[in-house]
């Protein structure tokens, strides 16, 4: 075990030195100028000609380092001399290109994937000291590359289970859907992919992530200083982009596990000017239920899939439009005769344009869907389709000027409609059918913001960002408003009227200041302090009765009684690099307020409720926490330890005692753990083989125990008192995977072999306890565990 826990120390990729000799000559129109020459550069991929985005050029003779746009693209200044640049990305080798500048240019880097090295060099693939030298706070950003250096969860890389191995990011439990990040809920995180909203961002109920690993480019996470440009949650924002396909030839990606599989093809549509890229991924996981003990899981029937294709064309040198398609899919058939559905759509259209050397812009519009349903098909009289959705529409536009290298501007808006259709119950037969249709009355609302942002330094030590965020919000008809009786709480027997709004009639609306700022101050190349502060205004909520996302959530509209949740967070971070760059640290402290959180009645009753207003209260909320990060950038052995002290409670206040929780006493909300800690570690045994190790505790989620139970007309009745006083045992699982990569050496094709292990010792961690009751005893609790045993998974990755 002792062997097992060194591994367990740390993780990143180490990149290899790759050189070229000659020098170049860069000579464009104007051979005779001694100053201001303008060197364009542009970082693709050498073998399938994708854009390389946040990859690094630095350049020792002036000490300054860039990164590469979302286009791959950067513009240098320089005057007239020699300069050796140096081009870095993760997992790729490094490219050394010396030149004599005597006129403007443009130069193509394309670069390599590395082997594995062993050398005790320290490659980055970016600028190593951003973290130091930027005013970012709680900002992480991740490529693929890295990604896929993480233990694979049942066979390939798992976007939103990696995220959850940063400080600060946590879920409910295993196999759990969406994030929560420093105390807020999953609905507080708006997850978006190319643009474009994704509500439900799960396959399995959590099992896997609906995104497609070959179709993603790279993963940012804003989780503290949100820029200005972002809005409409209020604990963070996971912006992923979607990976181009190659304008120069064709190539694919070929995966398969022993519970999925899934295949990518890319190339050129028009050679030099227009790529695709295409994947889809479907599962084959019905073997594994069948192996099951359990009856009603070894019966039941699982699968799904998901799709994207995207589409890049290059319309000019400083114009380009990119189209991006997602959908996915899931389909589960419990045993007895229920099924569930959902399903994400997305289309998207970007364009990008440089106007000039210092004004860019990009505007961005898309369309999004998402729909679940519940089929009952026992036979009879109560068999029924219960459906609800969600459509969002909208649009962003963004322009950036640069005033200089180290001061920008970013000005814009957005502007986006949401139809929510709750819920429709549909009986199969209605003729024979014991039960009634029934539909939830559809809301409608638009979201609208303006938004500027100014980052600049104030000579090398001080670097500020601030900026202002704009938003309105209106909730419109048709719809029909009850009305309520003054002075009493707002329940089915104080309604004492209803007022009917037209069609795009305005109900009511709410607006509010968004002010993001950041101070970062350096006391030197490898160490600086930042403090931050964070507003957001959040006007859609997601009601739901479980920890975690469920497909049967609904999402609902901020209204006359539910007010949006407004977010205030401070923050205060110390940043530290040691022995030139090769180890990363940093300690973050922060404290949210939030307000007009949505917390449930005693009892409520949420399915098919034309009224939430009568099941819901609103609640206040804090979080605060302390987040060490120690990061290991070089050497066989590398990776990252974690540790968030944090909590997460809420408290529930009214004039009217038979609406108050817990007294009015704060208490922890469903997913306050104090304590998280996460160990990786990779460790590179030889050139092509890679082990890998991913370590995680955390204490257990709040739960409500009954405290008794009494009879009441012949019912035997629980009774409980506060709410989340009692947890779940703690949590800790350990992961290994071993990976080695096959060259090709001459033929068409890349092979990778990697074999993982979930849950090597075989924690019965639960997901949730419940009680069985039996007559003369107390209730039993019993637990449910997702993973109760090893879980092993093999893969077998081919690039050609």
């Amino acid at each position: 075990m002792r062997k097992i826990l060194i591994l367990l120390v740390m993780l990143f990729s180490q990149l290899a030195w790759g050189q070229t000799e000659k020098k170049r000559e860069v000579i464009g129109r104007d051979v005779g100028q001694l100053k201001g020459i303008k060197i364009s550069a542009r970082v693709i991929d050498e073998i399938t000609g994708e854009a390389l985005v946040g990859a690094t050029v630095s350049i020792p003779e002036t000490d300054e380092v860039f990164v590469s746009d979302n286009n791959g693209s950067f513009e240098l200044v320089l005057e007239r001399a020699e300069y050796n640049l140096i081009f870095r990305f993760v997992g790729y080798e490094t490219v050394s290109y010396p030149i004599t500048a005597v006129g403007d240019g443009r130069i193509l880097i394309k670069m390599i994937q590395e082997d594995f090295q062993l050398e005790d060099v320290v490659i980055f693939g970016r600028d190593p000291d951003k973290n130091i030298r930027s005013t970012d706070m709680g900002a992480v950003t991740l490529s693929m590359n890295s990604l896929k250096e993480l233990p694979p969860f049942l066979g390939e890389v798992d976007i939103i289970q990696s995220m959850a191995t940063l400080p600060g990011v946590t879920q409910v439990g295993e196999a759990s859907a969406g994030l929560n990040v420093r105390g807020g809920g999953a609905d507080q995180n708006l997850i978006q992919f190319a643009g474009a909203p994704v509500y439900n961002p799960t396959h399995l109920f959590g099992l896997f992530t609906s995104f497609n690993p070959d179709m993603v480019n790279q993963v940012t996470l804003y989780k503290s200083v949100i820029p200005a440009k972002f809005g409409g949650r209020g604990s963070s924002i996971l912006d992923i982009s979607p990976k181009a396909g190659s304008v120069d030839q064709w190539g694919a990606d070929l995966m398969l596990s022993n519970y999925s599989g899934k295949i990518s093809v890319n190339g050129p549509l028009v050679k030099e000017k227009i790529s695709i890229r295409g994947g889809i991924r479907g599962s084959y996981i019905n073997w594994f239920l069948n192996t099951l003990s359990n009856p009603d899981l070894k019966n039941s029937q699982a699968s799904f899939y998901d799709a994207n294709v995207v589409i890049s064309a290059p319309i000019s040198e400083n114009n380009e439009l990119t189209y991006s398609f997602y959908t996915s899919y899931d389909d589960f058939g419990f045993a007895s005769d229920t099924t569930i559905s959902w399903r994400n759509t997305s289309h998207s259209l970007q364009w990008k344009s440089k106007i000039n050397s210092k004004l860019s812009l990009e505007a961005l519009g898309y369309y999004t869907g998402y729909d679940y349903s519940i089929f009952n098909e026992a036979g009879g009289s109560s068999d029924f389709d219960l459906n609800s959705g969600v459509q969002d529409i909208g649009g962003k536009l963004f322009f950036q000027y640069a005033l200089s290298e180290t001061n920008r501007v970013t000005v814009g808006g957005e502007y986006k409609q949401i139809k929510i259709q709750p819920g429709e119950l549909i009986p199969t037969n209605i003729q024979e059918s014991g039960i009634l249709p029934k539909k939830v009355q559809d809301e409608y609302g638009t979201e609208a913001g303006i938004h500027f942002q100014h980052e600049f330094e104030l000579g090398e030590k001080v670097g500020v960002s601030y900026g202002l965020r704009y938003d309105t919000y209106q909730y419109l008809g048709p719809r029909t408003v009850r009305q309520y009786a003054e002075n009493q709480p707002v329940t089915e027997g104080s309604a004492i009227g209803e007022t009917t709004f037209a069609d795009g009639e305005r109900i009511t609306s709410y607006d509010g200041l968004g002010p993001r700022a950041s101070l970062r101050y350096s006391f030197s190349k490898s160490a600086s302090v930042k403090v931050g502060y964070n507003k957001m205004y959040q006007f859609i909520h997601l009601i739901s009765n479980t920890a975690t996302i469920a497909p049967t959530d609904v999402w609902k509209l901020s209204d006359t009684f539910i007010e949006p949740q407004i977010v205030d967070q401070y923050s205060l971070g110390f940043y530290k690099n040691l022995k030139g760059n090769i180890f990363e640290t940093s300690v973050e402290v922060y404290y949210k307020d939030i307000q007009n959180v949505v917390e449930y009645k005693d009892g409520a009753n949420l399915i098919l409720q034309n009224h939430l207003e009568t099941e819901l209260v609103p609640a206040q909320g804090q979080a605060y926490g302390v987040e060490l990060y120690v990061k290991k950038n070089l050497g066989r052995l590398t990776g990252w330890i974690s540790y968030t002290y944090s909590r997460s409670l809420r408290r529930v206040i009214t004039p009217y005692e038979e609406e108050i929780i817990n007294d009015g006493e704060w208490f922890a909300s469903n997913f306050d753990k104090p304590h998280v800690l996460t160990l990786i570690g990779n460790y590179k045994v030889s050139t092509n083989t890679l082990v890998s190790a991913t370590f995680g505790y955390s204490t257990g989620r709040p739960v409500t125990f009954p405290e008794a139970k009494f009879d009441f007309s012949g019912n035997s009745l629980a009774y409980f008192d506060k709410r989340n006083e009692q947890r779940i045992p703690d949590f800790h699982r350990l992961d290994l995977s071993v990976n080695f990569k096959l060259k090709g050496k001459g033929r068409f094709y890349d092979g990778d072999w990697t074999f993982a292990i979930l849950n090597v010792y075989g924690r019965k961690n639960p997901f949730s306890l419940f009680f069985v009751d039996e007559a003369g005893q107390p209730p039993q609790a019993l637990r449910l565990a997702i993973l109760g045993v090893p879980l092993p998974s093999i893969s077998y990755a081919l690039k050609f």
